[in-house]
């Protein structure tokens, strides 16, 4: 399953720390966005994973795109020269 997770969180050591496992776990698509592919049975893991390093600070959005959704998503991209590419 494919996830796009957002995060908008002040506390510096925590917005890295966040950022630090999610590149492990998945691409950057912008500084505070994420897609990641991953088997629905660690999903939950992940999950607790993203509220252990956060906690109760600042915000997260977990996005968990369907085959369609997916198949639809368009990125546009400035610094290759691409007018936009499929996920």
């Amino acid at each position: 399953m494919t996830c796009i997770i957002a995060y908008d969180i002040e506390d510096n050591k925590i917005r890295a720390r966040l950022a630090r496992y999610l590149e492990t776990i998945g691409i950057r698509i912008q500084k505070s966005v994420f897609a990641v592919e991953i088997e629905r049975h660690t999903f939950r893991r992940m999950l607790g994973r993203i509220r252990a390093i956060t906690g109760d600070t600042g915000n997260v959005a977990v996005f968990r795109l369907c085959v369609g959704c997916q198949k639809n998503a368009l990125k546009f991209e400035q610094e290759t020269g691409e007018s936009f590419h499929v996920f």
